[in-house]
């Protein structure tokens, strides 16, 4: 039983080709030139120095024979768990945890000391893996590459961005919810008929024609994604950000804590803090997230609208509209001057019947009840499923215990139970190490039922069976048949 948490060491970025001015540096001089930031800052900075030259030497050694298996991706000792990324040629980035400490066996206990013991299995490497990369993509995505931003700005002025950028991220990283979403990190999809699909499309097409500015769009229901015409990778950074947390998908999300941080212009490009985090509060059923605010009586309304740089398509404008429940995402030319009146245009020619069933007013109707018959009907069994190739996940529909404001109960995306999160994450791994080449795996404790996990080419499923008497028969029975429920037109082997 761990008498302690998992919890946070240390965060660090450096760069080992960076060498100081000083034409004769000291060896302490040469070891902080090629530290970009370090997380706490109030570390000593022999500590730093340690961290950063133990992680730079071991790249160096098992680069030597790490041959097409890649650079130096883990490593742990008794107390830590090292996880490190090359996000930029030469930029590296390295999150340190603290295991839990567990309780010593009966056998130690009473003794005048004994050597402390600790959990050295979690949190897994591929989690930490995918906090590392989803640190950097969101960094990426609101900031552009590292390398640019020094190009263009300063190293200086770099250190000041992360310091505000790193610790409100880290904020945000439950190291008590680790799990399997964390690497399966993809979009819920909006169920809607194809009719309406197209309408949709119709209705983007028409925003974008009357409004050229607007390089890209996207529509969701209830942070259901239902079209975009964005690239596929720059669209899930987009989804995950401001959607998207621990496997729940919300559009109030960056109004809730640990979100929920305050726009400023200081937040905004040239202003030395980062917009991570930062929206406008939705308080009625047309406003925007990130855009114009509502005019308030003081004066007029104020102005939030993140720079972000996407992967195909270079810099752009962020903006996000909401109207009863269905969300529109924006990315307007960096070049284009906009303002509250230029927004507010766009709200009211989105929220008014124009006639021709080309409006969030004359959409949602339609979107509303489609959505609901398919997403408020409860699953037989329980599970998680992943599209590798789309990012689609699916979670299972139970009907929570919770009464809804209206009576009832209410229908829910449920999926695994958070005790169960973590047991995915081995099965994850197993079924995604090519070494293993397994399609198919069961596991099983004495207290749970089975959770049967399998995948075949870019599809993978985990059914999570309940009772602890269920033979292992009885779970390929069910998994079986659950198959052949949810993938009837899919060969899978």
């Amino acid at each position: 039983m761990a008498s302690s948490r998992v919890s946070r060491a240390a965060f660090f970025v450096f760069n080992p080709s960076f060498v100081p001015e000083n034409p004769k540096p000291t060896e302490e001089e040469i070891q902080d030139a090629k530290m970009i930031y370090y997380s706490p800052s109030c570390a000593p900075v022999e500590e730093k120095r340690s961290q950063v030259g133990l992680i730079e030497g071991l790249i160096s050694f098992t680069a030597m024979f790490s041959g097409k298996d890649g650079p130096l991706r883990s490593m742990r000792t008794k107390q830590l768990a090292f996880s490190i990324l090359e996000a930029e040629p030469q930029i590296w980035l390295v999150l340190v945890m603290r295991h839990a400490q567990v309780q010593p066996d009966g056998s130690s206990r009473g003794a005048a000391s004994f050597e402390q013991q600790f959990d050295e299995d979690t949190p897994s490497d591929s989690v930490l893996q995918a906090i590392l990369r989803n640190c950097y993509n969101v960094f990426r995505l609101l900031h552009g590459p590292i390398e640019d931003f020094v190009k263009e700005q300063s190293m200086h002025k770099l250190y000041d961005l992360l310091e505000d950028f790193i610790p409100a991220f880290l904020e945000t990283v439950d190291a008590g919810d680790f799990g399997i979403f964390q690497e399966l990190d993809g979009f819920h999809y909006g169920p809607v008929e194809r009719n309406t699909c197209v309408s949709i499309h119709c209705f983007l097409d028409k925003l974008q024609e009357h409004y050229p500015a607007i390089r890209h769009a996207a529509l969701l229901y209830n942070a259901h994604l239902i079209y975009t015409n964005f690239p596929l990778e720059d669209m899930r950074v987009l989804y995950s950000y401001l959607l998207s947390y621990n496997g729940t998908v919300s559009q109030h999300k960056l109004n809730k804590g640990p979100y929920g941080r305050i726009p400023t212009a200081a937040s905004l490009p040239g202003g030395g803090s980062s917009s991570f985090g930062r929206a406008f509060l939705l308080s009625e059923e047309g406003d925007f997230l990130l855009g114009a605010s509502r005019r308030s009586s003081n004066g007029p309304a104020s102005m939030f609208v993140p720079t972000v740089y996407l992967s195909g398509s270079g810099a752009g404008q962020l903006v996000a509209l909401t109207y009863k429940g269905i969300m529109l995402i924006l990315i307007f030319n960096e070049s284009e001057a906009l303002d509250s009146r230029y927004l507010t245009s766009i709200r009211d020619s989105c929220n008014k019947s124009s006639g021709d069933g080309l409006s969030l007013a004359e959409l949602h109707p339609l979107i509303a009840p489609q959505y609901a018959q398919v997403m408020e009907q409860e699953d037989e069994y329980r599970f998680v499923y992943y599209n590798h190739t789309n990012h689609a996940l699916r979670l299972s529909n139970q009907a929570s215990t919770s009464r809804s404001l209206l009576g009832g109960s209410r229908v829910t995306s449920l999926g695994p139970k958070p005790a169960e999160r973590a047991l995915l994450t081995p099965l994850h791994a197993t079924l995604a190490d090519p070494k293993l080449k397994c399609r198919e795996v069961s596991w099983k404790s004495a207290d749970r039922g089975w959770v049967c996990a399998k995948r075949w080419r870019e599809r993978e499923f985990y059914l999570l069976l309940d009772g602890s008497n269920t033979t292992l028969s009885k779970c390929q029975e069910e998994c079986a048949r659950f198959a052949s429920i949810h993938f009837s037109n899919i060969f899978m082997m």
